[in-house]
């Protein structure tokens, strides 16, 4: 029988000297002026518009639903996305939630203010709320992706997760209605302990459903994630779905990109030593470094997002965000000084 946590410890070893291999290369094009050494505005944001979800998942690594903080009205995202356009733009915007359907009209109105300045978009949903009227709206922007959240082949895994009957069956009609709307989709597909064989047939469902990239893995140790710790994988669990994505990865080549998440260590290591890129705006106002690191640099209700840049983009730097980086496993994700999302952020 194959040691599979050999396996995930071989695969991870890979993994960090591909990334570091990938960090020198962009240091040496920033000492030789290629690539800049920092931005004045980020190249990316991620819009957390509202902590509201119509959905209570077990495994929610912000908690969406657990704490309504929409400090964020729609007039003010409305006057943060002026405020951006007015100092530069951003390349890209991630718009999530929560569950982002749930500001019906305002959500375009919210999109709008970035679209007409050539901004492009990712879009993470749980696809309850589609419906082919809301897909003939959204296909009038630019988009990496619209992205459907589907844990599992079947209702058996997804409804499970997401406790609310139903939802698997919403989730797949979304899917399908966005890819036969020509916007590329992307499936999230988040594995447990128990549906961890399930990959091969969820593959198959998100290819028939018309998806250009199914991005899975495991489940995150963050928010509810990392209460309910039951649906986190153990190492020769990780090693088993490593070798499983591979295999279908082999399957798929050419014709479908299946994705994996990275483990958090590498991903955090990765980004502390380059140019910050990127934060993330939650219902609060808060600034955020990033998913995975519980920092956060501001908040957009205190003083103008565009000053609050200049002043902290270099926050990753900070030896308390890199004494957190160094806490966190490997192999589990976990950070022995803090838990993601359960306890309060830390601000810088």
């Amino acid at each position: 029988m194959e040691d599979y946590a050999e396996y995930l410890k071989k695969r991870i070893r890979v993994e960090q000297n591909r990334q570091r291999k990938s960090v020198e290369e962009q240091k040496q094009a920033i000492e030789s002026g290629l690539y800049p050494s920092s931005f004045s505005m980020p190249l990316s944001l991620q819009f957390e518009l509202t902590g509201r979800c119509n959905l209570k998942c077990r495994h929610c690594y912000n908690r969406s639903g657990d704490l309504p903080n929409d400090v964020m009205t729609v007039k003010r995202w409305k006057e943060l996305s002026t405020e951006i356009v007015n100092h530069g733009g951003i390349f890209e915007c991630i718009i999530s939630g929560g569950e982002p359907l749930l500001l019906g009209n305002d959500l375009f109105d919210i999109m709008d203010l970035l679209h007409n300045d050539g901004t492009v978009f990712m879009l993470i949903s749980n696809g309850f709320l589609m419906t082919p009227k809301i897909v003939e709206r959204l296909k009038k922007y630019r988009y990496r992706w619209i992205q459907i959240s589907i844990d599992g082949s079947s209702t058996k895994f997804h409804d499970e997760l997401r406790q609310v009957s139903g939802s698997w069956e919403k989730a797949v009609s979304a899917a399908l209605m966005v890819a036969d709307a020509g916007i590329p989709l992307a499936i999230a597909n988040t594995l447990t302990p128990n549906s961890i064989e399930d990959l091969p047939e969820m593959a198959r469902l998100a290819y028939e459903c018309g998806a250009s990239s199914l991005i899975t893995g495991e489940i995150f140790p963050s928010g509810r994630g990392a209460i309910n710790e039951e649906l986190l994988l153990n190492n020769a669990q990780k090693g088993r779905l490593l070798q499983i994505i591979d295999e279908q990865q082999k399957i798929y080549a050419k014709r479908m990109l299946i994705q994996r998440s990275m483990s958090n260590r590498v991903q955090l290591e990765g980004v502390c030593d380059l140019p910050v890129t990127g934060a993330i705006i939650r219902p609060n106002g808060d600034i955020r470094l990033d998913c995975i690191a519980p920092f956060v640099m501001g908040n957009v209700a205190n003083a103008p997002f565009y000053e609050q840049w200049q002043e902290s983009r270099y926050c990753w730097q900070d030896e308390r965000v890199k004494s957190y980086i160094e806490s966190v496993d490997l192999y589990s994700g976990k950070s022995n000084l803090h838990r993601n999302h359960v306890e309060g952020d830390i601000i810088l």
